[in-house]
């Protein structure tokens, strides 16, 4: 059975359970517009990386470009896999210096990146480059901390004492309503690929009463 379940045409996602937490931690391959990235990587067994790096090999018309991470704690096993496949580690630049190994690159707030990928950074939240990813072509949006699934359907945030201040926290998601997004991949828990944006509406409606 394969490790990587397409969840999305174009997007595949693997997954490794935290036990201390209780749930998912997920890390996604994304293909388009002839070339392909990986966002947040988990680790994989060796299965799981034998068919990684099948599938990176068999699509030769979206060679991989980049390791994409929204935040400096969801770094996981992007150095093990930078090493395999050669290609360089990106964060927010408020983000760098918090990697265990420093970052190839660095983005800021607005900036495009492979696959069509535009950077929403996020305020206020857990860490200072917490940044969102925004594929508008496909309304697909992708968190790492920002917003977690818990619960299937639905999202929530990290516990309280993960933010310097979480009023604050919930005040900087207030843009992501601006966006066009109907799909929402997080990188822990369960993700929305339906009706996403009216779930996180109401999220940050009820969250401000």
């Amino acid at each position: 059975m394969s490790k990587l379940e397409e969840v999305v045409p174009g997007i595949r996602r693997w997954s490794q359970f935290d036990e201390e937490r209780q749930i998912d931690f997920n890390g996604h391959w994304i293909a388009c517009e002839g070339e392909s990235v990986l966002i947040d990587p988990v680790g994989l067994d060796e299965a799981g990386l034998a068919e990684l790096k099948q599938r990176i090999s068999e699509n030769s018309g979206t060679p991989l470009q980049a390791i994409l991470l929204t935040n400096q704690h969801h770094e996981r096993d992007s150095a093990h896999l930078k090493k395999i496949f050669s290609v360089p580690v990106w964060v927010h630049e408020n983000d760098a210096s918090g990697l265990e190994a420093p970052p190839d690159r660095t983005f800021k707030d607005g900036d495009r990146l492979n696959c069509g990928l535009e950077v929403i950074r996020l305020a206020d939240q857990k860490t200072p480059g917490e940044s969102a990813f925004f594929l508008p072509t496909q309304k697909i949006l992708i968190v790492g901390d920002a917003l977690i699934g818990r619960v299937a359907g639905k999202v929530n945030l990290l516990p309280p004492d993960k933010y310097p201040n979480i009023d604050k926290a919930r005040s900087g998601l207030v843009r992501l309503k601006e966006l066009d997004f109907d799909t929402l991949l997080v990188g822990d828990g369960h993700s929305i690929l339906q009706g996403a944006k009216a779930v996180v509406t109401g999220f940050l409606q009820d969250s401000r009463t």
